[in-house]
């Protein structure tokens, strides 16, 4: 992306003036970080450890025995302590409570032990290889951000954002800044990944314009859109997804339990004031006067000065006028194609392929051919050269249903951006020809080669971790200790917490975790009297907090290319030391609003309890 602004790129032509002394922890983690391989060989490095790791897994023969909770019976006996029978004079059963008045559990085996599949043998070099493009293009935010990317490339090419982040630099009080940015960042999940994309560039331009630190500005749109991911005012596709997860898992304690999309929805309100508090707090307390003190004094002056030299020309207010009309028709005619009965956006819809068939991940058994399968005829796939059959195991759409608006946001963002960029253009002067509109989508898309390079990597690596069950192999691993611990619930809700903390590391994706977490904790919770509603919230929490520094956040590579705009010589370790005050001060005090919140006894959402009393 190009500079918001021409002040910013005559201060780069400035010879710099040296830096004072760096100290302190941010600092040290800066440069340990920023010592670091490049990221694209970081994730190559990290790929041919997980190949070696899994080879050494596999040849020591390391298992895993999946768990899962199961209720402790005993003997059902009366006042004089003999057993009492049933109809059919067997002993009858009831559920062992223990000293703290809860049901006891206890951890059995299921399923079969995981074991690690190894890379280093024919089979696993086969993978590799043929799943290399897939790797790559199956990543979810790949699309996304190439689509948008050709609309807001456009828009920034011809000018739109620099007076769009101008004009609204006058108007809004500058204290106020960084928890706007934060809470719209806190609320961008409705839109899905959306927010990743639009917001922290539009933030560090925006800060730039009201002469306060850009960098600063991007810090705060990341923390609120990664870092406060689990929180909103609003229901996302996200929350229908855990409901599903979360009540599938209850049911192994309590076949009738229901958990509603709305599960969270109070948690979550709070939970956006909260992160707006701290990201306003971490900005303007911590992030940005470290910023400032990196930075010289002649540079500072020319940033506080920058606002002054940035009004805008009669031509640029009257075209921004009508960009910002076009902008809101595009968003007037989404709206009506949402709202009205029978237009193509409204109610529920599914996505398909041109055939009509809907991509789904579906567990398979490969067999010889001519050799024995139990499957029915119509659950092979194919047979030859192997028979390919259905089997056990449940089956998942690539692309679940849901509202049709939901479905798309990519394009919405596209033309929402393409509209206005377009004349805004036309109107200023800037695009007078098809070789100006070509060279404009063109700018956009060469800001993230880098991107798409260090994506291509990273996209290996993940896969490769999956691949070898790995992931799956320390989830588990993991969460048996935790739930042998035997602690209370205002102790078990912050080391859960921590615990999926450390996952992230291991397992990317919301669901992926979730999907490995949900069948251990939510059970178990639920016969120590935690709801499943409260379990998946202290999962948002976990899962939230470390988004802006994990690198299994692909993501986070957009960031780190806006950051290298206003930094060229930032690294992983500049970005990692940047947003760790927000992920340590989101956890804390997040975990913390938790606790009090489960004190306090405030229902999660409608209907939503905190306690599992157990039948």
């Amino acid at each position: 992306m190009q500079q918001i602004v021409d002040v910013q790129e005559n201060a780069r032509t400035r010879p710099p003036s040296p830096s004072p002394p760096r100290r302190g922890i941010l600092d040290l983690v800066e440069r340990i970080g920023n010592k670091l391989p490049e990221p694209a060989l970081l994730f190559a490095i990290l790929a041919g450890i997980a190949i070696i790791i899994s080879g050494i897994g596999a040849w020591a023969e390391w298992k895993v025995q999946p768990v899962q909770p199961r209720v402790v019976m005993t003997e059902k006996v009366d006042t004089d302590g003999k057993p009492i029978f049933d109809l059919d004079g067997n002993i009858t059963q009831e559920r062992k409570i223990g000293a703290d008045g809860h049901p006891e559990v206890e951890l059995v085996p299921h399923g079969k032990t995981i074991e690690p599949r190894s890379l280093l043998n024919s089979d696993g070099i086969y993978w590799m290889l043929s799943s290399m493009l897939r790797n790559f293009t199956s990543l979810p935010s790949l699309g996304l951000i190439f689509v948008a990317i050709l609309g807001i490339g456009l828009a920034e090419k011809f000018g739109f954002f620099s007076a769009l982040m101008r004009s609204i630099a006058f108007i809004t009080p500058k204290r106020f800044i960084a928890p706007m940015v934060v809470f719209i960042g806190a609320n961008a999940s409705v839109a899905s990944d959306a927010g990743y994309v639009i917001l922290p560039p539009l933030a560090a331009a925006l800060f730039h314009a009201m002469g306060r630190h850009p960098i600063a500005g991007l810090a705060a749109a990341f923390a609120g859109v990664a870092g406060g991911f689990g929180a909103g005012f609003f229901p996302s596709g996200g929350d229908g997804a855990l409901a599903g997860f979360a009540q599938d898992a209850s049911h192994v304690i309590d076949s009738e339990y229901t958990v509603t999309i709305l599960h969270n929805l109070y948690f979550k309100m709070g939970s956006a004031v909260l992160v707006t508090l701290a990201g306003w707090y971490v900005t303007d307390r911590i992030v940005e006067p470290r910023l400032r003190r990196s930075a010289s004094s002649q540079k500072e002056h020319e940033e506080a000065s920058v606002l002054a030299d940035m009004k805008l020309s009669h031509q640029e207010k009257r075209a921004l006028g009508f960009a910002i009309l076009s902008n809101l028709a595009v968003l007037a005619v989404f709206f009506a194609l949402v709202l009205v009965p029978g237009m193509p956006l409204h109610g529920p819809g599914q996505p398909t392929l041109p055939d009509g068939r809907a991509l789904v991940h579906q567990p398979i058994t490969i067999t010889p051919q001519g050799g024995q399968v139990q499957s029915a005829p119509e659950d092979i796939l194919v047979r030859e050269p192997f028979i390919v059959s259905e089997a056990a195991g449940r089956a998942r759409l690539v692309e679940p249903p849901g509202s049709r608006w939901s479905h798309v946001i990519v394009p919405l963002i596209f033309f929402a951006f393409l509209f206005p960029g377009l004349i805004y253009g036309r109107m200023t002067g800037k695009l007078n020809s098809q070789r100006d509109f070509v060279e404009a989508v063109h700018s956009g898309v060469r800001s993230i080669v880098p991107v798409l390079v260090i994506m291509f990597f990273m996209a290996q690596f993940v896969n490769y971790f999956a691949y070898t069950r790995l992931d799956r192999m320390l989830a588990y691993a993991g969460g048996s200790l935790l739930v042998q611990a035997s602690l209370p619930p205002e102790f078990l809700i912050p080391l859960f917490v921590l615990l999926v903390i450390f996952g992230d590391f291991a397992i990317s994706g919301m669901l992926s975790k979730f999907g490995v977490f949900a069948p251990i904790f939510i059970p178990m919770f639920m016969m120590v009297g935690i709801s499943p509603e409260l379990t998946t919230a202290a999962y948002r929490i976990g899962d939230s907090v470390v988004n802006v520094i994990t690198p299994l956040n692909s993501y986070l590579l957009i960031i780190l290319a806006v950051l290298q705009k206003y930094r060229r010589e930032a690294g992983l370790g500049s970005l990692v030391s940047l947003m760790l005050p927000y992920s340590v001060v989101f956890a804390l005090a997040w975990t913390l609003f938790l606790i009090v919140w489960y004190l306090i006894g405030i229902d999660l959402g409608p209907a939503s309890p905190l306690d599992y009393l157990p039948k």
